[in-house]
């Protein structure tokens, strides 16, 4: 095991996540369909897309950004945007935003193509059913913290099963194991942290728009 290129790829990886999980916050947070989605619960076919598409589409970024190997195998950060996707908009946008970065992932090769996109697609899905266990509630920075670590140690386990020949996917393994797992997780940390102040910004002006409308209905009536 080279300690060097594991350091070297964990570094990448975090410089590729602060990138990744700064441009995420602020595209969503500028979105009313976020708001709509997350705050308010309205889950129209519009915004359940909408949030797909933008977690799909930073699925990709953390495949592509990702550094390559000799093997043809990719540390990356794939399994973030789709696991975030799943655990603030539910299973149907998990797994939609899962499928745009695993059908991506399969098709673009490697021996390790199979178990990293049905890892990816699982991710999706796993964070919407967390979702829905946690009541539809957003589960914070601690426990999403957990999930992912728990979902990238899944998407090792599929590698050492599903890819072939076994002792390059063990190798791959040794690699890419710490460095994904510990940039996966921070990048779920620190957005979870961003979006549940944003939640609960969102949930104050909300309460205060409705303060605001039911106190203006009461004036309208005593005129």
């Amino acid at each position: 095991m080279d300690l060097g290129s594991i350091s070297e790829i964990l570094l990448n990886l975090i410089n590729e996540m602060t990138v990744m999980v700064t441009v995420i916050a602020i595209l969503v947070s500028s979105l009313n369909n976020f708001k709509e989605l997350v705050v308010e619960r309205k889950f129209t076919y519009k915004n359940q897309i909408i949030m797909m598409v933008i977690f799909g589409a930073f699925s990709i970024f953390g495949s592509y950004s990702g550094t390559k190997l000799d093997s043809g195998a990719i540390a990356n950060l794939r399994d973030t945007g789709p696991l975030i996707a799943g655990l603030i908009g539910g299973p149907i946008v998990g797994l939609g935003a899962g499928l745009i970065g695993g059908i991506a992932r399969y098709f673009g090769g490697g021996f390790t193509a199979l178990p990293c996109s049905i890892a990816t697609i699982s991710a999706g899905i796993i964070g919407g059913l967390v979702y829905n266990y946690n009541n539809r509630e957003f589960l914070g920075p601690q426990k999403s913290t957990i999930i992912a670590v728990l979902v990238e140690i899944y998407h090792m386990g599929l590698t050492l099963i599903l890819a072939k020949p076994y002792s390059e996917a063990l190798e791959v393994v040794k690699i890419v194991a710490l460095p994904m797992i510990l940039s996966n997780a921070m990048a779920v940390a620190i957005f979870s942290v961003i979006i549940g102040s944003l939640i609960q910004d969102k949930m104050k002006i909300k309460e205060l728009e409705d303060n605001l409308a039911i106190i203006s209905s009461n004036e309208e009536e005593k005129i």
